[in-house]
């Protein structure tokens, strides 16, 4: 008898299933609005991504993302209802503000998002349109005004 038709096999199977239902998904690269996909790197090495369904305790704290030191790296963990539910510039900025926090690194909100921007226009994933369109969703917001005003001062 081979392997694949052991009795055990079948009950594997559902124990896998299950736990893969019970746990969240890790992941190595985010998937952008339109389509594609990056890979957050840190320290030559990719950032784990872990996609919390909606019963996790993650997604119930509201958040979208959240980039934390996991060992001797970051890993990012997205709320996958609230990440589906934002405009595409919001939801891909998204990747590169917390992105930022583990490639800076840093805690600084403000920090993660300029250096975000400029991660995103470096990518080609930003200009006038897209940033217009962020501009539009946060008018005279001094958060948003102080990402821009950062982003775009030249570099020392």
């Amino acid at each position: 008898m081979s392997f694949a038709s052991a009795p055990l096999v079948p009950l594997l199977v559902r124990a896998a299933d299950a736990l893969a239902a019970a746990m969240p998904m890790a992941a190595i690269g985010f998937t952008f609005a339109d389509g594609t996909s990056m890979t957050c790197m840190a320290r030559d090495a990719p950032v784990v991504e872990i996609t919390a369904g909606p019963d996790d305790p993650f997604s119930r704290l509201g958040r979208v993302g959240l980039a934390e030191k996991s060992g001797d790296g970051y890993r990012i963990t997205w709320n996958a209802t609230r990440l589906k539910s934002l405009p595409p510039a919001v939801h891909d900025f998204v990747f590169f503000h917390e992105c930022a926090h583990a490639t800076v690194p840093t805690e600084n909100e403000l920090e993660a998002n300029c250096a975000g921007l400029k991660a995103m226009r470096a990518a080609g994933r930003a200009g006038p349109a897209v940033e217009n369109r962020l501009k539009a969703m946060f008018p005279n917001n001094p958060y948003w005004n102080a990402t821009f005003a950062c982003a775009d001062r030249p570099a020392p």
